[in-house]
């Protein structure tokens, strides 16, 4: 057995830009996989602890104010086990620059509930008088330290407050601070927490306004509106509240993606390895036939053959293991920029050891499967099946057709019927470097679609002014004709839909006539009075269709609202149902202006300071944040690109050197009978252009409903990603595989030029 590993390693060598190839597919299988798996187990693990460790409440409430009624009722519901009272409010302080920036600040009720992570400083104390503990990220992104003094203005007070310590909360693990964004800006938004001195400093008079509440299966959701009526602002539980439903959601989908990934690499590396070992065993027939001779086993050259996939997959899995932990620091570093955990551990589950074994497991049986084949039989036999290997095609019989084909294609089409997992790897190189070239090009430009359509097309606006609640209507008439603008409220509402139980409560956007917003459903028809209309995002989350009937019962309302859907919105974000304000009065519901819509009719430094408005965010501002998505995320998208081109590069040149080496008798008899280099480097090239076709042809097939999957796991309750792909990509995609293709054709030209004639007359 010493003379059959030594033998081993020789022929890995002598064949060992085949063995690099599946050498380096399992290296990327493992690397994708257990790269994204470190990321996403290790977000689980780390939100999970700091779940667990600071109590996370299971359902907030929010309302204009809590009576001791309400408190008590709520806390007697079925399901309640504790509860702590707070307030929060919408302050503001100033930035690094100067410039005004919004403070969402909580006081401390029961301590034991959402407590904090404390990261720098000292944990919140009762005694503490003028006291602030900010997030990390605010912190951080502005230069603030503990111990530094900081202005706070709420409803036109201003209070110095000490920052006693730097925080991270468990329940803001995703804070934008706004729902005009879709990634967090720590410049302009943070949050934080205050002594309860602060809110007499402030002037805030409401005694509690939002409840944090420790449950189980309770019945808060079904009878919060009842309880508390007109005073009621929102609900949400940990699955609908975004800054910790995002969490979740973004840890699946990586594993969603890791497994997408790594399942195309494990595929290619099996099937590269069949090709490998298949070849080698051909070659090496004459060996084989010796040895059976000498008396050696079919067992022991199995076993002998059976090593070759052990040994590459074993080196492949442990090198990618080894590569996934830079791979997992490169990702989290963009995933940092979305979620605030107390640490970053890297963390794996018992599925990359699962894939590890897998990889290895299969690999093992190819190797196993393409020498059994070939060791059946008396060793005389094993000589004889050489010489017999040519098939007629079930094309062949089309008579006319085939023989218009040129020599050179009737015997390239014969020999892939001869060699059809070869060229079946080929396909599949081709498709999954296509699917992964337009998942790098696709999202991206995907992103940029519905950022340039949401802000170009849809809303059109400038200027997004967020109202004084304090407004009268007379301030709100005059705030209108000065700006010449479009209303809208947005509110959340409690929604029923017709033949179920279920209650859901979603965001409502009730808007005025105006040029602000130019909406129109998957029919082409525009948003009117006819009933409600529905994103296509939330209709799917829910299971509208055209034509339902959804009741609605608003915040700030006892009463409820029954619409009919009119329309379907293709629209990415927001998710909401809109309804004009004809339609909403029609049926009774009262038009409370929350925002105004406007152009530049008006500089908005006029507005600066007036108390009318409470924030103004511009368009652009909105747009710039989700074209910064695309930024981010840009490393993921270019890693993408490479590891496309060097699969189908690699996988290429590895077919067509199994190729030659499998048609090297051929190739030699062609130049004995006068063949010239040229016309045999056009046979041997057709086999790449048939590889070509078929797989750019199953690969732009494939490559847009993988891109649409792909687009998905970035989608959630509050944006929906269509997948989008320019011409202009999509030919530089077609230019790329045609560009990889034509290199490998080239390296094999210089191959060919190597035949020896002698060696044809020898053979």
């Amino acid at each position: 057995m010493n003379f059959l590993y030594k033998k081993m390693f020789r022929s890995i060598k002598q064949f060992k830009f085949q063995f690099i190839t599946v050498l380096l597919l399992a290296v990327l299988s493992v690397t994708v996989y257990s790269g994204l798996e470190g990321i996403w187990n290790g977000i689980k693990y780390e939100y999970n602890k700091t779940v667990k460790s600071t109590n996370l409440a299971d359902e907030w409430i929010m309302a204009t104010y809590f009576t001791e009624d309400d408190i008590s009722a709520i806390k007697n519901l079925d399901g309640v086990t504790d509860m702590s009272a707070c307030i929060r409010i919408s302050a503001i302080s100033k930035n690094k620059d100067g410039r005004d920036s919004v403070l969402s600040l909580d006081t401390v009720g029961n301590e034991a509930i959402s407590s904090v992570t404390v990261m720098k400083g000292v944990g919140y104390n009762r005694s503490f008088t003028n006291s602030i503990w900010l997030d990390t990220d605010y912190a951080a992104e502005n230069s603030i330290s503990v111990g530094d003094v900081i202005p706070i203005s709420y409803a036109g007070n201003t209070a110095q407050a000490t920052v006693a310590g730097i925080v991270i909360s468990t329940e803001r693990a995703h804070f934008v601070g706004t729902a005009d964004y879709y990634l967090p800006d720590h410049e302009k938004f943070g949050y934080g927490y205050i002594s309860d001195d602060l809110t007499g400093a402030l002037g805030v008079q409401i005694p509690c306004n939002i409840l944090k509440l420790k449950s189980h299966d309770s019945a808060v959701k079904e009878n919060v509106n009842t309880i508390l009526g007109e005073r009621f602002i929102a609900y949400y539980d940990r699955d609908t509240l975004f800054d910790t439903y995002f969490v979740t959601n973004q840890a699946d989908n990586l594993k969603k993606v890791s497994i997408l990934f790594s399942s195309l690499f494990i595929l290619l590396a099996v099937l590269s390895m069949y090709t490998t070992i298949k070849r080698l065993i051909d070659a090496q027939s004459f060996d084989i036939t010796t040895l059976k001779s000498l008396g050696f086993p079919n067992r022991s050259l199995i076993l002998h053959y059976s090593m070759y996939g052990l040994f590459v997959s074993v080196i492949g899995t442990a090198i990618g293991f080894l590569c996934s932990y830079p791979f997992s620091m490169l990702v989290q570093k963009n995933q940092k920029e979305l979620i605030s955990l107390p640490k970053w551990p890297i963390k794996h589950t018992y599925g990359s050891l699962i894939i590890i074994l897998l990889i290895i497991v299969l690999s093992l049986l190819t190797s196993v499967f393409a020498a059994w084949k070939a060791m059946a039989g008396l060793p005389a036999e094993s000589l004889q099946k050489k010489m017999t290997r040519g098939k007629h095609l079930l094309f062949e019989r089309a008579g006319l057709l085939w023989k218009k084909l040129g020599f050179g294609m009737r015997w390239t089409l014969r020999d892939a019927g001869a060699h059809k997992v070869r060229i079946l790897l080929g396909i599949i190189s081709v498709c999954g470097s296509f699917m992964l070239l337009m998942v790098g090009f696709g999202t991206s430009d995907s992103i940029s679609s519905f950022t340039d359509k949401s802000y170009d097309e849809e809303f059109i606006y400038s200027y997004k002014y967020t109202l004084n609640s304090a407004n009268t209507p007379e301030d709100i008439a005059s705030l209108g004709q000065q700006t010449n603008g479009q209303f809208i409220e947005t509110v959340q509402s409690r929604v029923n839909l017709e033949g179920s139980d279920e209650t859901y409560f979603k965001t409502v956007t009730v808007f005025t006539e105006g040029n602000y917003i130019n909406l129109k459903t998957v029919d082409g028809e525009r948003l009117c009075d006819s009933g409600a209309y529905i994103t296509e995002g939330m209709a799917e989350t829910l299971g509208v269709e055209k034509g339902d009937t959804v009741t609605l019962q608003p915040s700030f309302s006892g009463d409820t609202f029954t619409f009919k859907i009119s329309g379907i919105i293709p629209s990415s974000m927001p998710q909401t149902l809109y309804i004009s304000e004809g339609c909403w009065t029609s049926a009774g519901a009262a038009f409370c202006p929350t925002h105004l819509l406007a152009g530049d009719d008006l500089n908005p430094e006029v507005l600066r300071g007036d108390t009318r408005i409470s924030q103004m965010i511009t368009g652009l501002e909105q747009k710039n944040n989700l074209s910064n998505f695309k930024v981010k995320f840009s490393g993921i998208f270019n890693l993408m690109k490479f590891i496309a081109i060097i699969l189908v590069v690699i996988v290429l040149y590895n077919l067509s050197i199994l190729s030659f080496l499998e048609r090297t008798r051929q190739y030699n008899t062609f130049r004995v009978l006068g063949f010239h280099y040229n016309e045999i480097r056009v046979l041997a090239s057709f086999e790449n252009l048939i590889i070509l076709i078929f797989g750019s042809v199953a690969g732009l097939f494939l490559g847009f409903k993988f891109l649409e999957l792909y687009c998905a796991t970035f989608s959630n309750d509050t944006i929906k990603i269509y997948s989008d792909l320019t011409g202009k990509n999509l030919s530089l995609i077609c230019c790329i595989v045609f560009f990889c293709t034509v290199i490998t054709t080239f390296l094999l030209s210089l191959r060919i030029k190597k035949i020896d004639m002698v060696k044809a007359l020898k053979e």
